[in-house]
């Protein structure tokens, strides 16, 4: 009998990227070159890629099913982004030094709470019903450091730690979980190692699919567009970081359209359109669709994506092409969708359900046949 197990994603590429928003430094991507101000505006991409990691995990717990490893990832992170250091160096009054000591306090608090859940929760669930164990045994039975359990009864039972000491631990519990849970993600489904990327764009990547394979001819003609011959190792390179990129935009990595923009116009429509075609996930559907209609839109402009630009009143386009293409590529994703629906409808079907025959009704005795029984008798 077939088991089903129901979880707050929709696929696991949704649970990936989430691990990619939160743990951006292991995953190794394309460095850019860039000052100081390159590096302020990762920071900050950084930031807002953990604050919609922390909003979805949210809704996932609102759904119901979600690991307490995902959650405790969530709570670490915000109470991390809640403590951005700026409260501690106001200048002031009296006033002023209250309301510094008081958001002080709060982020303690919210660093303690986060932290004692994790320990809490994650000890809990390793506990031995039938003989008790202490916390200090299960933490050593599942790896744990005894200084985590150290610090979850200080926070718990006795004054709250210091600051520094609160984010030192959030850090370190981060790591931890990342070893104990998050990298073994892709290990566990049979997709390599725990440091690559989302798992479209490694089976993407991994299809090996040349550009000749993919009806692309020798003279560099493509869907849309023209591409300059560059010989054709230097071809197959550029093709497979197109495709790279393309998984990664329809893993939900929005930061890359403007990579993709940098690449000739037939090269990116030919790619996306083999992409396209080797996926059924309609969600990843509608993103190669609406990718397609921007690049499209510009004019054969690729690279103006990431400027958000728009072509001139009198630029060159070709109208019902677009419009042909748009249809067709809508059409593949209604197919999908109502293979899903078709797909539902029948285990639904399947499913038995319960007439009204089979259930117990109520049946009218005879006082002189009705004979009482004890409560807890059968």
């Amino acid at each position: 009998m077939v088991q089903y197990v129901f979880t707050p994603w929709r696929d696991r590429g949704e649970l990936l990227v989430v691990r990619r928003q939160f743990y951006p430094e292991h995953h190794q991507h394309r460095q850019h070159q860039g000052g100081q101000s390159q590096t302020r505006d990762d920071d900050d991409r950084k930031q807002g890629e953990k604050q919609k990691a922390v909003a979805r995990v949210s809704m996932w717990m609102q759904r119901g099913g979600c690991p307490h490893m995902v959650e405790s990832t969530a709570l670490l992170t915000a109470a991390i982004l809640s403590d951005d250091g700026n409260w501690g160096r106001e200048d002031g009054g009296e006033r002023d030094g209250s309301a510094r000591a008081s958001r002080g306090y709060a982020v303690r608090a919210a660093y303690s709470a986060a932290f004692s859940r994790f320990v809490t929760g994650l000890l809990d669930s390793h506990q031995d019903k039938q003989r008790k164990m202490s916390m200090y045994d299960v933490a050593k039975s599942v790896g744990l450091p005894a200084t985590f359990v150290e610090l979850r009864h200080q926070a718990t039972h006795e004054q709250l730690p210091s600051l520094t000491r609160l984010r030192s631990a959030a850090r370190k519990a981060l790591d931890w979980i990342w070893g104990y849970y998050w990298a073994h993600l892709e290990t566990e489904h049979g997709s390599g190692s725990g440091s690559g990327s989302g798992s479209l764009a490694k089976s993407l990547t991994g299809q090996g699919v040349g550009l000749g394979q993919c009806g692309l001819e020798e003279n560099g003609s493509g869907a849309g567009g023209t591409i300059d011959k560059r010989g054709e190792s230097g071809s197959n390179e550029e093709e497979r970081e197109v495709r790279l990129l393309l998984g990664r935009y329809l893993d939900g990595e929005d930061e890359v359209k403007g990579e993709i923009g940098r690449y000739e116009e037939g090269l990116v429509l030919m790619v996306l359109d083999s992409v396209s075609g080797s996926t059924r996930d309609s969600w990843a559907l509608r993103r190669a669709v609406a990718l397609t209609r921007e690049i499209l839109e510009l004019g054969g402009q690729p690279h103006r994506i990431e400027e958000g630009e728009w072509p001139e009143e009198g630029a060159a386009m070709d109208v019902e092409s677009v419009r042909a293409e748009l249809g067709r590529a809508w059409q593949q994703v209604k197919e999908v969708e109502q293979e899903e629906e078709e797909d539902v409808v029948e285990n639904e079907e399947a499913v038995d359900v319960e007439t009204a025959e089979d259930r117990p009704a109520w049946t009218l005795y005879e006082e002189e046949d009705w004979v009482p029984k004890p409560i807890g008798v059968v």
